[in-house]
């Protein structure tokens, strides 16, 4: 799979997923003001997200590197690069190639999606090496106590080789995020890190303000010898009325998690 190189342990990235409404070009430029070094780009209705040029040069512009790029497969996003779920997974694959990306975080079809399914099962292998990428099935979590999604439990995502772990998703689906990592380690390539409210919805809230010890999960991780990537998919909702206030609260979040990953107090707030 492709590689970039880096100083050993996880790399931090943040996240334009949560700013999709917002120019791509801004978004990377908060991002590298708030001391990143790179991110994880959202492929969306955004055309700038879906251009490999534009997108390395927004990146390079700001001064970041693309490690990872999420492949439309929100539902928000049905429509993008298509309809069809194996359309949108090699096209993103192709895109994530393009920028030099190491993985595509992907979701799985929905259960019913059979076709898809079987897809995942024969395709996965070939467009790695086609690309040089990883393809990274991510966690999701059941909606209104159904299980829409293929892939929501540990044993869901032991099927495939190479898995993106979210944190928030897992505080849903009432998975402890510490029997995930511990059972998937060798396994996961990349985490989504973001706490959560404990109201069974995706809330993606700051780090320390919700239920989940990620102080002590991110601790496990950093004293680990695991030095794959992390996201910080946050909702920056509450933060878009000035550019200093996002570019601040992405900021903050930065330091913690680098804070918890070194084994030290989080700062929270």
């Amino acid at each position: 799979m492709a590689s970039a190189s880096h100083s050993p342990g996880p790399r931090i990235l943040a996240a334009t997923g949560p700013l999709f409404m917002t120019p791509l070009d801004y978004v990377m430029d908060a991002i590298a003001d708030a001391g990143y070094s790179a991110v994880e780009v959202m492929v969306g209705q955004n055309t700038d997200t879906q251009d490999p040029e534009r997108i390395v040069a927004c990146a390079e512009q700001a001064g970041l590197s693309v490690p990872a790029i999420h492949g439309p497969f929100l539902l928000l996003l049905r429509n993008v690069l298509g309809t069809a779920y194996a359309g949108k997974a090699a096209t993103s694959m192709e895109i994530a190639a393009a920028v030099g990306a190491e993985v595509m975080v992907a979701h799985a079809p929905f259960r019913w999606e059979r076709r898809s399914r079987r897809f995942l099962e024969e395709e996965i292998l070939p467009m790695e090496e086609a690309s040089g990428v990883t393809f990274g099935m991510e966690n999701l979590f059941p909606v209104a106590g159904r299980s829409f999604s293929s892939v929501i439990t540990t044993e869901d995502m032991d099927a495939f080789d190479h898995v993106v772990m979210d944190t928030s998703h897992c505080a849903v689906a009432g998975i402890d995020i510490f029997e995930m990592w511990r059972a998937l380690k060798h396994k996961i390539v990349h985490l989504h890190v973001a706490d959560n409210f404990g109201n069974g919805k995706d809330s993606h809230a700051p780090i320390g303000a919700g239920i989940l010890p990620l102080e002590a999960f991110l601790a496990e991780v950093g004293a680990s010898d695991w030095n794959g990537t992390i996201t910080l998919e946050l909702d920056c909702r509450s933060y878009l009325d000035t550019r200093d206030s996002l570019v601040q609260f992405l900021a903050r979040e930065r330091v913690k998690c680098e804070q918890a990953l070194a084994g030290n107090l989080l700062a929270t707030g």
